[in-house]
């Protein structure tokens, strides 16, 4: 059978009719005819648009979800932040007076340590009276090269020669006492009064204290201000006194503080 024969099939060509309504009183209709492809073009552009519009939703939501979110972590670290502030506050705080206490404490130290050590100086200055009691205070002058010292008077006291020195006349029951604390530098015998001992104040100064009672301390001995060198007796109720400054002898009634 030829092919010749055979009927032919015809396609069908679609078109589609978009009728428009317009709201006026009149009730006017308009039509637009669409074919095929117009149609397909039309109705693929409706659906993207739509799928935009559903896409641009869906990231807005997203977008405002994530917002959120952020805000809400920014509020909690600020949150905590403030927290943190009002402790590191707090803590400044504590440490500024802690600063505060260990810098008065630092300075009462200070001011402590130099009350202390001008006392102590004070106190190795051979200032104080070398005996407990009272006692008469005479003024002498003491010649290595003589048997005796020289008791000054009006007479003698311009041609006088030898060391300052004084003598104290005291009373059974007193006591030769340290004039400032120092070092037993010597304890040895006088061929004048009997002993002798001499104390190293470390500043220059030495106190000598001559008597013929016994000795109560010894050599190298440390000693504080009125610690007791002899106990005075009927044997020994007199002192020779003197002091040197810097290896020179001085006049003792420069130095020696009389009270009463």
């Amino acid at each position: 059978m030829s092919t010749e024969n055979k009927p032919r099939k015809h396609r069908h060509k679609r078109h589609y009719t978009l009728m428009l309504i317009s709201g006026d009183s009149d009730g006017a209709t308009r039509s637009v005819h669409l074919d095929h492809m117009r149609a397909q073009i039309l109705a693929y552009g409706a659906f993207a648009i739509v799928l935009l519009l559903i896409c641009y939703i869906l990231y807005s939501a997203i977008t405002i979800v994530s917002l959120k979110s952020i805000e809400q972590r920014q509020k909690a670290q600020i949150d905590e932040l403030k927290t943190s502030g009002s402790t590191l506050e707090a803590s400044n705080d504590q440490l500024e007076t802690k600063v505060q206490q260990l810098s008065a404490a630092l300075n009462q130290r200070l001011e402590d340590e130099q009350i202390s050590a001008e006392e102590a100086e004070s106190k190795a200055v051979p200032s104080g009276f070398p005996l407990t009691g009272t006692a008469s205070m005479t003024p002498a002058r003491d010649d290595p090269n003589e048997t005796k010292v020289t008791v000054l008077t009006e007479d003698n006291q311009d041609t006088a020669t030898g060391n300052p020195i004084v003598l104290l006349e005291s009373s059974p029951g007193n006591s030769v006492i340290a004039s400032g604390s120092g070092e037993v530098l010597t304890v040895t015998t006088d061929v004048k009064f009997g002993n002798l001992v001499t104390i190293d104040h470390g500043n220059g100064y030495q106190s000598i204290y001559r008597n013929s009672g016994d000795v109560l301390v010894t050599e190298g001995a440390q000693i504080d201000k009125g610690d007791i060198l002899y106990v005075i007796t009927e044997n020994n109720t007199t002192l020779g006194y003197q002091i040197q400054k810097d290896q020179q002898y001085i006049d003792p009634e420069d130095l020696i503080e009389i009270n009463g």
